[in-house]
């Protein structure tokens, strides 16, 4: 992966079904590997700050990114904060 697109060209049904199949791999991958939440988080973060790199010379799709990562993490915490506790409570067991 080393180029991006910067064209909006897929909607979000479309790029949700090609991904789809990628994420659910992975994360079967992960589960044949016995990765912890806590590793799988850390493979994501350098997923992310990868990606990152790649996308230096797209500043509109790095930009449309981080959008999009900032708008995920505000659902979570507001979801989070109409039922306080359940995060925590399913961490505990991680040995954090």
């Amino acid at each position: 992966m080393t180029e991006i697109d910067t064209t909006a060209g897929a909607t979000d049904e479309e790029m949700e079904a090609r991904v789809r199949p990628l994420v659910n791999e992975i994360l079967e991958r992960f589960n044949q590997q016995s990765v912890s939440p806590s590793e799988a988080g850390i493979v994501v973060l350098g997923l992310i700050y990868r990606l990152m790199e790649v996308m230096h010379d797209a500043p509109e799709a790095r930009r449309f990114f981080v959008l999009a990562m900032i708008n995920l993490i505000n659902n979570y915490l507001a979801e989070e904060m109409e039922s306080p506790g359940m995060c925590v409570a399913a961490g505990e067991g991680e040995g954090s």
